[in-house]
């Protein structure tokens, strides 16, 4: 094997175990009571594994101009479409459906 295989390999390998670990640190963290802040934990640790990810399997570190931007644009237009969502989702008014009981009555 030559030594640039073997550092390939190496570099693989240590980024698996990095995965490994955030997906404890994951699993970990559902088991403790933070309430809000479990949300921002666990999304912390899925955009770092997202970014392990990106860099090392999907090789932008190492990739043109072009597939560095084609990346960013879809990331872009992925936080677009959950803005997008989310604003729709924040500005809705609940209405009651006509299969729905009235609420009781306090006196």
């Amino acid at each position: 094997m030559n030594e640039e295989f073997r550092h390939s390999l190496r570099r693989s390998v240590l980024v698996w175990v990095a995965l490994m670990v955030l997906l404890l640190l994951t699993f970990g963290s559902a088991w403790l009571k933070l309430g809000p802040w479990n949300n921002v934990i666990n999304l912390g640790i899925a955009a770092a594994k997202a970014l392990l990810v990106a860099i090392f399997f999907m090789h932008l570190r190492r990739g043109s101009a072009l597939l560095r931007i084609v990346a960013a644009i879809a990331l872009l237009m992925l936080a677009l479409l959950f803005g997008i969502s989310h604003a729709d989702y924040a500005t809705r008014v609940m209405q009651r459906v006509p299969w729905q009981t009235p609420p009781a009555v306090q006196e």
